[in-house]
């Protein structure tokens, strides 16, 4: 059993939008048809780099912050990377999109996982798969991202739905999950039910121990509850963390939230000691994303 380690989440990280999370380092090869000084057309193969969008930037350098907070944190205790899901912005929402095609997209979400290389504590990295639109048909996308992570990490697998155990330690990790709530006052209601709810379940259908933790991500806030339960003469114990997103709302997710206004982009780590968790840590910016005026009398 390990004493300590530390789960670290990251989600909805939409390479191929750009709102989105995305490694300015990033250049692919694009094959165009040019016309030589002989009149002939002949295709040309160079190295392009898209221009960095100021939203992609400031994603960036949070996400690089987290990454190194996160490290440290950490120091030589294990990690456990899971991205749960959406690593790719997918051909559905073509209004915050940067056009590109399919490969694209998973070269730079492969790209974004970067500043992990090189962290020699990581033990495991699991990536989920997120909603159809998103993954270019039936998990596609988060499959082709593996793939291509496979010769920088040691141990990275595609999970559609995982229960992980680390040492007796059980995290229930998935893509969706319950809404945060609509109201500042009701902020972790629905998560705290969704939580019970599991842990009846578990306890009094299926005759088992619930997960220690629950993961969950799309609707991009952050959330956690504890739930405790009395059964068979003891108290049952479980966590629930709804994981913040790398994403700005596009025209879609305003819709969706009734214009919230306030986009937030993070990461977040649930440290573990002797099979209970000691601290959730995040790190996470919240941005007013309105569009501010002053009238100044028409002169």
């Amino acid at each position: 059993m390990l004493d300590r380690f530390n789960i670290v989440v990251m989600a909805d990280t939409h390479a191929g939008s750009k709102l989105a999370l995305r490694n300015p380092d990033w250049i692919i090869q694009r094959k165009e048809l040019v016309q030589g000084d002989d009149g002939n057309f002949v295709y040309e193969v160079e190295d392009y780099n898209p221009p960095l969008e100021p939203v992609q930037g400031f994603i960036w350098e949070k996400y690089l912050s987290a990454v190194n907070d996160f490290v440290e944190i950490a120091g030589k205790d294990p990690i456990f990377l899971l991205h749960l899901g959406e690593v790719c912005e997918g051909t559905y929402f073509a209004n915050s999109s940067m056009r590109l095609k399919k490969d694209e997209q998973v070269q730079i979400a492969i790209a974004n996982m970067d500043p992990w290389i090189g962290v020699k504590n990581i033990k495991a990295v699991r990536i989920c798969s997120g909603d159809r639109p998103h993954e270019f048909d039936e998990g596609a996308a988060g499959r082709m991202v593996v793939n291509g992570l496979k010769h920088k990490f040691k141990d990275v697998r595609g999970i559609d739905h995982g229960l992980l155990d680390i040492g007796g330690f059980k995290i229930d990790y998935a893509h969706r999950g319950p809404f945060p709530g609509s109201r500042k006052w009701t902020e972790g209601n629905v998560a705290r039910l969704y939580l019970l709810d599991y842990m009846f379940r578990e306890l009094i259908e299926m005759g088992r121990k619930p997960a220690d933790l629950l993961v969950r991500a799309h609707y991009h806030e952050p959330v956690d509850e504890r739930g405790s339960m009395r059964f068979n003469g003891g108290m049952r114990r479980s966590a629930i963390m709804i994981s913040p997103s790398m994403k700005f709302p596009d025209a879609y997710a305003k819709t969706v939230t009734q214009n919230r206004y306030d986009a937030t982009v993070g990461m977040s780590m649930v440290e573990v000691v002797n099979n209970k968790i000691l601290d959730f840590h995040y790190r996470f910016t919240s941005v007013d994303t309105r569009e501010r005026e002053i009238y100044d009398g028409g002169k």
